[in-house]
């Protein structure tokens, strides 16, 4: 099935999904904030990540569960071809993103939506190990 917008009209409803300052964001800003860790957030270098520890050569990335396919091989498969290409357009790029900066010598952390939400104890505790293995 082909996608019901025009798409003028679909580049317009997804230029109102916010890519910054999302809830996630801005939880886990929170989370690196209350255990005092340095850290930039939106910095601009390849992968556009959402946060960096500069001094411990750290990357974080806030992975919604949509939209960056949490067990998308396990679920049906979504009706429209639009937004199956768009999630393994995604998901692709999110492996060659991560390889790329474990290449040139980053640590990646790359955690859930529902992690984040649900799971913050297990989120900071991640970061701190990696921070205390640098």
């Amino acid at each position: 099935m082909t996608d019901i917008f025009t798409p003028e009209k679909r580049s317009w409803v997804m230029s109102r999904i916010r890519g910054t300052n999302t809830k996630i964001d801005l939880q886990m800003k929170k989370m690196l904030q209350e255990n005092k860790i340095k850290f930039e957030m939106y910095p601009k270098m390849f992968g556009n990540p959402d946060f960096v520890l500069k001094n411990k050569k750290i990357i974080i990335f806030c992975d919604g569960d949509f939209w960056h396919g949490y067990r998308y091989h396990e679920k049906k498969k979504l009706p429209k071809k639009y937004w199956r290409d768009k999630i393994e357009t995604n998901m692709k790029r999110d492996k060659r993103i991560t390889r790329k900066l474990r290449r040139e010598g980053w640590s990646v952390l790359r955690f859930w939506e529902h992690d984040i939400e649900k799971r913050t104890d297990v989120c900071i505790n991640r970061i701190l190990r990696k921070i205390r293995e640098k």
